[in-house]
């Protein structure tokens, strides 16, 4: 296989081709491996590869296909992991100094899952710091980058998952999502990527950010992709039929919901608003009806969000902040300590406020809309340099958290460009099978998602 034939393959062309014959594991495998050593430096992200492992592994997958064995959904098909989940063997470094020589002695859940299907760990991909934060730009590992633009940020805090699947290294990896850190990264690299409801996807083997919040989700280039990962990732998924199979039902009829509240427009990019309208306006053509809708409270859920992800995180790394302080990076601590001074009083009101935010938004969804659009992040992308900053990673997560407050499945998918970087459209929906039906059609009819950086 030869670079420009990776650089145009999808999860779902893989799979089809090692279960055809056509493509062997060992030589898919070899091809990300060739792939990860020529652009991993310039990226930056993965911070462990497991290269040895994976040939091992691609060579008994390989075998298996001989012996007429069929593991998944996933058999053969390279994947990346966020260095914030577990991988028997690897070092978990949760993109911090405090876990460097961190190694785990067992697999997270979704990694099992993984593995149970047929995939191939390929290693652990870079991460802000903990999770706390938007751009994965690293103190202690230095920052991933965005592949259409290395001067750029792929986003956070997934943000190595996002530049290796957009760069093409591996064909889907994981990353975690509490306030958008699969969206976010998703938008800005031109992915679709999944947060699942909460609770849907066992946590177990996971390094927490505020668990209360905190999901795990895969990230691909088509929704065909993110079915055939979720097909794997959740046990129930055959209970009333597959992802895979939902995505063959008709879309048409589905009403979707366009914000017509100020907050959603008035501070994003022209370009972001007119790409994301664009994209409702396309799905209406394939007979899913706009209604406009207003959402009066996302400023205001859009303010308590950090109170609640940040107390909890302040408390799960409470013991590292008081006696080892200096070991975080400056933006990650300035942020555990706002958490540290929230008071109890402020967090419990926080939560009822959320209680009321998800019973308004379930209301709407059973009374006058069947998914919700808007933009996934109000900007295109944004340099490296300068991209920490509190009001930096507010606008970046603008979006995105108050849908995690929600607790509703949310996707974000590619629909358009601005100056040479990808644009995501954010969907809402009461399940992930009803997303991912809306955003298949979406992509049947568009080709944003086949677009990739020039490497």
């Amino acid at each position: 296989m030869t670079e420009i034939d990776l650089s145009r393959l999808t999860l779902a062309d893989a799979a089809a081709q090692i279960k055809q014959g056509t493509l062997s594991p060992v030589e898919l495998v070899k091809a990300c491996l060739a792939h990860i050593e020529y652009l991993n430096p310039a990226l930056n992200a993965f911070l462990t590869v497991t290269g040895d492992e994976a040939m091992e592994q691609a060579r008994y997958a390989a075998e298996a296909i001989r012996r007429g064995e069929d593991w998944g959904v996933l058999h053969g098909i390279p994947v990346g992991i966020k260095d914030l989940i577990d991988v028997a063997g690897a070092r978990t470094t949760a993109g911090s100094d405090f876990l460097r020589e961190n190694v785990a002695q067992e697999d997270a859940f979704v990694v099992q899952q993984l593995r149970g299907a047929g995939a191939i760990i390929l290693g652990k991909t870079h991460t802000h710091e903990f999770a706390i934060g938007a751009t994965t730009v690293n103190p202690h590992y230095g920052p991933a980058h965005n592949p259409w633009n290395v001067d750029y940020s792929p986003g956070g805090s997934s943000g190595g998952s996002a530049a290796a699947v957009a760069a093409s290294l591996c064909l889907g990896a994981l990353g975690t999502d509490t306030g958008g850190s699969v969206r976010e990264p998703a938008a800005l690299c031109g992915l679709t990527g999944l947060r699942p409801s909460i609770g849907l996807l066992n946590t177990q083997g996971v390094i927490p950010m505020t668990p209360s919040l905190d999901t795990v989700g895969p990230m691909t280039h088509t929704t065909l992709d993110v079915a055939l990962m979720m097909d794997a990732l959740d046990p129930q998924s055959a209970s009333g039929g597959s992802y895979l199979d939902h995505l063959s039902q008709p879309a048409d009829g589905l009403r979707v919901g366009l914000p017509v509240d100020d907050f959603f427009w008035l501070e994003s990019n022209l370009q972001v608003v007119a790409a994301v309208r664009g994209a409702v306006d396309r799905l209406a053509d394939l007979g899913l009806p706009t209604v406009e809708i207003g959402l009066p409270m996302v400023e205001e859920i859009r303010g308590i969000a950090g109170v609640i992800a940040l107390s909890e995180a302040a408390a799960f790394h409470k013991e590292r902040l008081e006696s080892e302080p200096e070991r975080f990076g400056a933006d990650v601590r300035e942020r555990l300590e706002s958490g540290m001074a929230q008071r109890a009083v402020d967090y419990i009101r926080a939560l009822r406020q959320m209680a009321a935010w998800q019973w308004e938004l379930r209301a709407l969804f059973a009374e006058e809309i069947d998914v919700l659009a808007m933009p996934t992040v109000p900007v295109a992308s944004h340099p490296i340099d300068g991209s920490t900053g509190s009001e930096a990673v507010r606008q970046l997560l603008r979006f995105t958290y108050p849908i995690s407050l929600s607790g509703l499945p949310a996707l974000s998918i590619p629909c358009g460009f601005s100056e040479g970087f990808p644009i995501g459209m954010q969907l809402v929906a009461l399940s992930e099978k009803t997303l991912l039906r809306v955003a298949h059609a979406y992509q049947r009819a568009t080709d944003w998602h086949a677009r990739r950086p020039v490497l």
